[in-house]
């Protein structure tokens, strides 16, 4: 009977991590879109510089996140969202440069790409 218990204590242990990490993930990738949208905002109000805060304060946590999506999130598609975001950076600091709705757009992509990848579907499971 013990057995089943700790069986049983286990399986609500991982699940409850399992959720933690679902809610974490929600957390983080919405953070990091608010900063990114307030960017592009920012951008298209003609704010250059106030649209390079935005981003840089997005990489920022995107940064200090590194221990965590390099734990649970797949390598190739952290390492795309930092080329994106370093990609949108260059483009920020280059004042006529072109493309940089498609970055903003590459970038969101990545995130969301990330994103989904968390929740619970057939084919995150399978």
């Amino acid at each position: 009977m013990k057995r089943e218990q700790a069986a049983i204590a286990l399986l609500l242990l991982l699940l409850a991590i399992a959720l933690w990490n679902i809610h974490h993930a929600d957390f983080l990738t919405d953070q990091l879109e608010e900063n990114l949208l307030r960017s592009e905002r920012a951008l298209s109000r003609g704010d250059r510089d106030m649209a390079l805060t935005a981003l840089d304060n997005a990489l920022s946590l995107w940064q200090r996140s590194r221990g965590y999506t390099g734990v649970f999130f797949r390598h190739p598609d952290v390492d795309a969202a930092s080329d994106a975001f370093y990609e949108l950076q260059q483009l920020l600091l280059q004042r006529d440069a072109e493309g940089i709705e498609a970055a903003y757009e590459r970038l969101r992509y990545h995130l969301d790409t990330l994103d989904d990848m968390e929740h619970l579907s057939w084919g995150t499971v399978f």
